[in-house]
């Protein structure tokens, strides 16, 4: 019995430290989010940013909105518009200065055919940032 109680301590400790091993960190998610979307791997990229999204603890919150930002691109990209919508809406939430959001959002606008919503954030995006691009309503 006395050789069973020498695992114990090891086995505890293998207990709290593997559950948190399973976890990327949100730097290896993003780079890894990052590259598969620049190969065009919109899945892959979707999956690793809903792991930032998700992680526990949570990110800090103007690293959150940027990553729905990324996510929205993601999904506008498969054509995914309420998806997209879905992630742009909670980074403006979350950061309502975040102008490249807003701009997104406004390409959304356009293509599910609601202008003014359209022309509204470009607006607002180019009010944030006069360099972010944004609808061509002229």
């Amino acid at each position: 019995m006395g050789k069973y109680l020498g695992f114990a301590p090891l086995a505890l400790a293998l207990a709290l430290v593997l559950p948190g091993a399973a976890f990327a960190d949100p730097t290896q998610d993003y780079n890894e989010g990052m590259n598969a979307a620049t190969k065009g791997d919109m899945d892959t990229a979707i999956a690793a940013f809903t792991r930032i999204i998700e992680a526990n603890p949570p990110i800090e919150a103007k690293n959150l909105a940027v990553t729905y930002n990324l996510r929205g691109m993601c999904h506008d990209t498969k054509s995914e518009l309420q998806q997209a919508l879905d992630d742009y809406n909670k980074a403006i939430a979350i950061d309502p200065k975040l102008a490249e959001a807003i701009g997104n959002r406004a390409f959304v606008y356009m293509k599910l055919g609601e202008m003014d919503k359209a022309k509204e954030d470009a607006t607002a995006a180019r009010r944030i940032d006069r360099k972010i691009k944004v609808p061509d309503f002229k």
